[in-house]
């Protein structure tokens, strides 16, 4: 019997669409049929509507007959819709991108301002945790933090990654042309190292390093690093994306442009940044803790540093630089291994079956 699954994200994030087309067409690729209900500013993104059909909140939930709801990231509507769907048969699975740390770690990681976002994000999510017949996490190490702090909210948890299509479908010597740069991506925070990275870019800059950088980030450069006079001098080795939402095309050619990426980040359960730059072949500068030694081999598909050791940060990247043919095609093949929806569907077929059954169990992780 065909399964009717709809994919739930009713809090608008650009950087969330490429998951939930992944989501769609693995679905679809599983002989299921897949719709959405989505917050309205997604109608930016008319690749969804080509791809699945579209519901929102006025629509008679009740009557759409799900079989099962995949919700996708946090919402203060999550609850109400979840509970709606429970109470007609539709089996709530529901990714969690972030499960309770504690709560000093996750200031000094994040800073006071985002941290208390995060927290109060947090506690919208537990109903919804608690409601949800599996909780999805997108590393094993963020399947550890929810065992240690969210398992008393519900029991039923599993490992299921970050997915993507591939949006690179080129093959290694075109993906080694024109990488250039250093990048960074994403979130301009302390939580992703950002001031590091800046100390590290302006370190290099002053003592002349032919190294080029990149800032890819829909967040405001700061005025300091934008009026800083050592930036201004060396404007010519940097390419500086920010303060705007970037299309799906700049972001890719970001990456591509990239021959690293940084991923030093003081936390991470996931990485949403990792599998992108894996998928174009682009190795990761990462930190050795929370997940990224799950995923970064050091010396095959990236290196670990410290965020403060300049030296180390330098030689790591002068022996991405000597060896990138090997790196690119070890990132892809991690990424068609790991990330690519492809190579996920049997198991998130599982994860569907046993959801209706309940009989969700953490062995899940595994393939």
């Amino acid at each position: 019997m065909k399964r009717r699954i709809c994919i739930v994200s009713l809090r608008y994030n650009p950087a969330h669409v490429q998951h939930l087309i992944a989501y769609a067409k693995l679905v679809q690729e599983l002989g299921d049929e897949s719709c959405f209900l989505l917050d309205p500013a997604y109608s930016k993104f008319p690749e969804l509507a080509e791809l699945a059909q579209v519901f929102d909140l006025d629509s008679n939930l009740s009557s759409l007959g799900f079989t099962h709801a995949l919700i996708y990231n946090a919402s203060t509507a999550n609850r109400m819709i979840a509970a709606a769907l429970k109470q007609n048969g539709t089996k709530i699975l529901y990714v969690l991108h972030e499960p309770r740390h504690p709560i000093l770690s996750f200031l000094w990681a994040e800073g006071p301002e985002i941290g208390i976002k995060g927290v109060i994000a947090h506690r919208y999510s537990v109903p919804v945790i608690k409601i949800a017949d599996v909780v999805l996490l997108a590393s094993r190490f963020g399947l550890k933090v929810y065992n240690d702090s969210d398992r008393k909210h519900n029991a039923s948890c599993a490992y299921f990654p970050l997915i993507y299509d591939d949006e690179a479908y080129q093959d290694v010597d075109a993906l080694l042309q024109g990488k250039q740069y250093f990048g960074f991506m994403g979130g301009l925070c302390r939580a992703h190292g950002f001031d590091q990275f800046l100390h590290f870019m302006r370190s290099e800059l002053q003592r002349g390093s032919d190294l080029r950088f990149l800032i890819a980030s829909r967040h405001p450069l700061p005025a300091e690093v934008i009026n800083d006079p050592i930036v201004k001098k060396n404007s010519e080795k940097l390419k500086l994306q920010c303060g705007r939402p970037l299309s799906s095309e700049e972001m890719n050619l970001a990456y591509a442009e990239s021959f690293c990426i940084w991923n030093i980040y003081r936390r991470s359960t996931q990485s949403g940044v990792l599998p992108k730059a894996f998928m174009f072949g682009t190795p990761v500068m990462a930190s050795s803790s929370g997940s990224f030694p799950e995923f970064v081999k050091d010396g095959v598909n990236g290196r670990f540093a410290a965020g403060h050791d300049h030296r180390a940060i330098a030689q790591s990247l002068a022996n991405i630089r000597a060896d990138q043919r090997n790196f690119v095609v070890n990132c892809r093949r991690t990424f068609n291994e790991e990330f690519f929806y492809r190579a996920n569907l049997s198991r998130f077929d599982r994860l569907l079956s046993s959801a209706a059954d309940g009989r969700v169990r953490q062995q899940l992780i595994n393939k």
